[in-house]
């Protein structure tokens, strides 16, 4: 009787193992944001931003005038964001395309400069551990607009190499990471300017927006993209909340955040300082 008991328990406590780690994964819901900007007024000008989400991926980013949509494709990849302006035909297009493997092969952005739209097209190649990322514009006659090289060293973008229209190195970026943060980008060539991050050790809101926008290759896809678009910075493929951004040079602004945290060690509010206090942002994170 004794060894059947003890049979039976074998079986069952891997179940009840399993059960207590199989955790229901943790969703976003909403993001709200309020950024004060004392550059210019006494009290004041205010922005205020909504985020919303569903099942984790961006739904919509709206402002008082601005309201920017989110689409995915058929993996959950994102897949196209509309932005337009209230009362205005203004209008901004961006489309996300991707291999079989899920790696980003084009990235396209139709936008106003001036008076006429413009499409900018930028198209991703993998050659082993190289990234080619070629830029173009439907405006510029100059092949290419931008000429890019990424190297990847161990599934992270490593060094980000400028080429002009003859090929000769313009710029050159090394970048450094510890404990899967981004700790600093390094101008080697061209603009030598050192820019360097600080973390704290609790799980990264950021890193969880862009898990879901983008899937299992988002710590290369971001990188990729942060130099397009304004609403993903490389530093959000960290593993953990960016706490001080220092720059070398004051080309850029500083910048400190402090967190307040839930249970679950992901942030519940951030409270942001910029230029000594004249830009203050504070943002307030709501879970599922």
């Amino acid at each position: 009787m004794k060894t059947y008991f003890i049979a039976i328990m074998m079986m069952v406590f891997p179940c009840l193992v399993h059960s207590q780690d199989d955790t229901a994964p943790v969703r976003l819901k909403q993001i709200n944001i309020v950024k004060t900007n004392y550059q210019n007024f006494k009290d004041g000008e205010i922005v205020n931003k909504t985020v919303l989400f569903h099942d984790g991926k961006i739904q919509s980013i709206t402002t008082s005038d601005v309201i920017q949509k989110f689409f995915y494709n058929k993996s959950g990849l994102l897949d196209m964001t509309v932005k337009e302006k209230v009362g205005s035909d203004w209008k901004e297009v961006a489309n996300y395309v991707y291999d079989a493997d899920l790696n980003i092969t084009k990235f396209t952005k139709k936008y106003q400069e001036g008076n006429e739209y413009v499409t900018k097209t930028v198209s991703f190649t993998y050659e082993g551990a190289r990234i080619k990322a070629i830029t173009k514009k439907s405006n510029s006659h100059l092949s290419p607009y931008e000429d890019i090289e990424y190297v990847t060293e161990n599934g992270l973008i490593a060094r980000r190499t400028m080429r002009d229209r003859n090929k000769q190195i313009i710029g050159k970026i090394e970048y450094v990471y510890t404990n899967d943060n981004v700790i600093k980008h390094k101008g080697l060539v061209g603009d030598k300017i050192s820019k360097t991050y600080t973390f704290d050790d609790k799980k990264s809101v950021e890193s969880l927006i862009v898990q879901n926008l983008f899937g299992d290759n988002y710590k290369v896809i971001v990188p990729l993209i942060s130099y397009h678009e304004d609403e993903f910075s490389f530093e959000a493929i960290s593993y953990n909340n960016e706490l001080n951004f220092i720059p070398s040079s004051t080309v850029y602004v500083g910048v400190t955040r402090k967190y307040k945290y839930n249970k679950l060690n992901f942030p519940i509010s951030c409270s942001q300082l910029e230029e000594n206090g004249i830009v203050k942002t504070e943002k307030t994170f709501i879970y599922e």
